[in-house]
């Protein structure tokens, strides 16, 4: 499904600053996927995974779940699908808390280096409730809301109950 989202580092000033990710992106999608990779594929280093999802891939990712991250990234590959390599390579477009509800983002994933945690925000209109993003397009007056705060050392988080 299309559930647009944001892999982020906090910017220290309240917001975030990262890269789009398109498919599944909702925390039994994205948000395990990420806890997984920290723990697992990049064996707990934060900095490089972040190095390897956000500063490498500037252009963001189609998907990132359920890839193999042996293989080369890039779009029509085999292995983790960015918009940057391969098939495509389009321009960097980062994402902020100023811009990702307006383009149809509905979780971000924040990442606190210092802390080892992972914040999950989700986002939300006054009228409606939880924003649903289409074809690119959100509520740019959407606020953010945190969902969870997931220690990415401790116990895997029931990732079904944060989608609700």
């Amino acid at each position: 499904m299309g559930t647009r989202g944001c892999i982020a580092r906090s910017d220290n000033n309240g917001g975030f600053i990262g890269v789009y990710h398109h498919w599944d992106s909702y925390p039994s999608g994205l948000g395990k996927t990420l806890f997984n990779l920290y723990n697992n594929v990049f064996d707990k280093n934060l900095t490089n995974m972040l190095e390897y999802l956000i500063d490498n891939h500037p252009a963001g990712w189609s998907t990132i779940n359920d890839s193999d991250f042996s293989k080369t990234p890039g779009f029509g590959r085999e292995g983790p699908n960015c918009y940057c390599h391969g098939d495509r390579s389009e321009q960097e477009w980062i994402v902020t808390e100023k811009n990702a509800s307006g383009s149809g983002c509905e979780y971000v994933y924040v990442f606190d280096v210092d802390n080892v945690k992972m914040l999950i925000l989700s986002s939300y209109t006054e009228k409606y409730g939880k924003m649903i993003g289409a074809f690119g397009c959100g509520d740019p007056h959407a606020t953010w809301k945190l969902i969870a705060i997931v220690n990415l050392n401790g116990k895997e988080p029931n990732w079904s109950k944060l989608d609700d």
